[in-house]
């Protein structure tokens, strides 16, 4: 197996395509591979997107992708030269890769939800993921949960879950370098950290009632570095607020899990849907 991480690029598309060409390649150097002995590649990416054509239409988190409209699976494949490419988003990947192999496997109604520097998730319901009309169906990390109109969120609302509970913004909130400071702080007795990390509980607890109450999943599988580390934090309260406050039938029914795919959750989600969508299949989830 080769592996290859590098940090991504931000002085836009080009720049981009072609570190993930060089990791690619010291990738399949490394695994004693070359690039023609490879059928198809996937390629996991934040949104929204049009994961049918591979076009990345606007992202906020890499420079150079707002109102981009770009075709990331065509222009990788070009330079690859070689493999089919195909994109989706990271979240929808994820839920792919629990879906077929980890914690959801066997489910044919659950909710990936991730709590990392940001929140987000994908809903899978009769076992087919939910798409929306425009491709965006599962940002749950925008479900609002507060009407607190000076917890601002990067997507220009307030009272987003991801403004409370994200990584980024728990440090933010605190003048930390990261979240583990945070919740470091908290276990010390720190008031003002105490508060954040409440604060960031309730809008977890909330979305989880309205997930059971609004989806009736038989599963949320929560992953993220936040989820990961600190899942007192994340599932705990989550699990409280659904066995106590959410519709009875709907919340005997569901349970909230960890990922069973850890932090390479959406690389092997990737792996699974381009071999899938390669071969003809993955239909459940396109």
């Amino acid at each position: 197996m080769g592996r290859d991480g590098r940090p991504t690029p931000q002085t836009g598309p080009t720049a981009v395509v072609a570190a993930l060409v060089a990791s690619v390649r010291a990738a399949l150097d490394a695994a004693g591979l070359a690039t023609a002995d490879i059928a198809a590649a996937g390629l996991s990416a934040p949104g929204p997107l049009d994961h049918r054509t591979g076009i990345i239409l606007t992202t906020q988190n890499i420079a150079g992708f707002v109102d981009a409209n770009f075709p990331i699976a065509a222009r990788l494949a070009a330079d690859l030269g070689g493999p089919q490419v195909f994109v989706d988003r990271d979240t929808a990947m994820a839920a792919i890769g629990e879906g077929t192999i980890g914690a959801a496997k066997g489910a044919r109604d659950f909710v990936y939800l991730t709590v990392s520097t940001g929140v987000g998730g994908a809903i899978v319901s009769g076992g087919r993921m939910i798409r929306g009309v425009t491709n965006t169906a599962g940002e749950l990390g925008h479900f609002p949960v507060g009407m607190d109109r000076d917890v601002r969120c990067r997507c220009g609302s307030f009272g987003c879950v991801e403004a409370y509970a994200a990584g980024r913004n728990l440090a933010e909130a605190y003048g930390a370098a990261e979240a583990s400071i945070v919740y470091a702080k908290a276990a010390t007795g720190d008031a003002r950290a105490v508060a954040l990390i409440a604060r960031a509980e309730a809008a977890l607890a909330n979305l989880a009632v309205g997930i059971v109450n609004a989806l009736n999943p038989e599963r949320i599988v929560v992953g993220g570095s936040v989820a990961e580390h600190e899942p007192a934090h994340v599932l705990e309260p989550m699990r409280r607020a659904i066995a106590e406050r959410a519709f009875k039938v709907p919340a005997a029914a569901a349970k909230v899990v960890p990922s069973a795919l850890g932090a390479d959750v959406s690389i092997i989600g990737a792996a699974l849907a381009a071999r899938d969508r390669a071969s003809g299949g993955g239909d459940w989830f396109l």
